[in-house]
């Protein structure tokens, strides 16, 4: 099921988070480079909270994941955006999507955090930030050996003359932090996992979250082109199926 035991760690985030608050307590709004800009102004307000705190990144293309990979003295981590409007007392969804790629807390021997962000305001005008939640991402997704296994594939002969190909790049869906913590609504938080054993001054332990491993896998699914009818899906059960998953949530002081 996972890639790497859950071993006490000191990370990257408790610094990055720190800053984040501080960002969120000075008004520090997000700016959209125009009003079709939907995504990349989450994107370049954390790249300024590490250009902030001097911590060494690297920006990956578009589709990759995660976006940033983030290195300090001994560690390297990834961190992955996602950013939501929030109107009329909620969000615009419960959950995020990711394009092409399984999520998970740990990929290329890195950690990975998913940085979640609800935000007011539309068009062109700044985005304050409603909500932020830096959390591990093994919060959403703990299986990284499926998240490293996933690949996008092309069948091919496809069509009445046999020359057009079916592109198979899979959209995910996973609920997002404030789904599963609703707490956290209006909160800056960060979110890791409990036998790490962080403990840092600047930052106050608020809450336990609890994550149950799934009596099944999807192993493989099944889709019929000629007629209608739902997808046949094909499981196999985990074999750490029932294993709680703890993690330990902090605001800061």
């Amino acid at each position: 099921m996972t890639s790497s035991p859950h071993l006490p760690y000191t990370t990257l985030a408790t610094d990055i988070f720190a800053e984040a608050v501080q960002a969120c307590r000075q008004s520090v709004h997000m700016t959209p480079l125009s009003a079709n800009d939907k995504e990349y102004f989450a994107q370049d307000w954390f790249e300024q909270r590490l250009q902030a705190i001097a911590l060494p990144y690297v920006q990956q293309g578009r589709n990759s994941y995660p976006d940033f990979i983030v290195n300090g003295a001994s560690v390297s981590e990834g961190y992955e955006l996602k950013s939501l409007g929030f109107a009329n007392g909620r969000p615009a969804r419960s959950d995020i999507d990711f394009n092409s790629t399984i999520p998970s807390g740990f990929k290329d021997n890195r950690h990975v955090f998913l940085v979640f962000i609800l935000y007011t305001g539309s068009g062109n005008n700044p985005r304050p930030v409603q909500s932020l939640i830096i959390a591990h991402a093994d919060l959403i997704n703990a299986d990284h050996a499926v998240a490293d296994a996933h690949v996008n594939v092309s069948i091919r002969n496809f069509g009445s003359y046999a020359d057009g190909f079916i592109r198979s790049r899979k959209m995910y869906v996973f609920p997002h932090p404030i789904s599963i913590d609703p707490s956290g609504l209006g909160r800056q938080r960060l979110i890791v996992p409990q036998s790490w054993n962080i403990s840092d001054p600047r930052l106050a332990k608020v809450g336990t979250l609890q994550r149950t491993v799934a009596a099944q896998a999807v192993d493989s699914f099944t889709i019929q082109l000629h007629g209608r009818g739902q997808a046949q899906t094909n499981y196999v059960p985990y074999p750490n199926a029932g294993t709680q998953l703890q993690f330990d949530v902090f605001e800061a002081n």
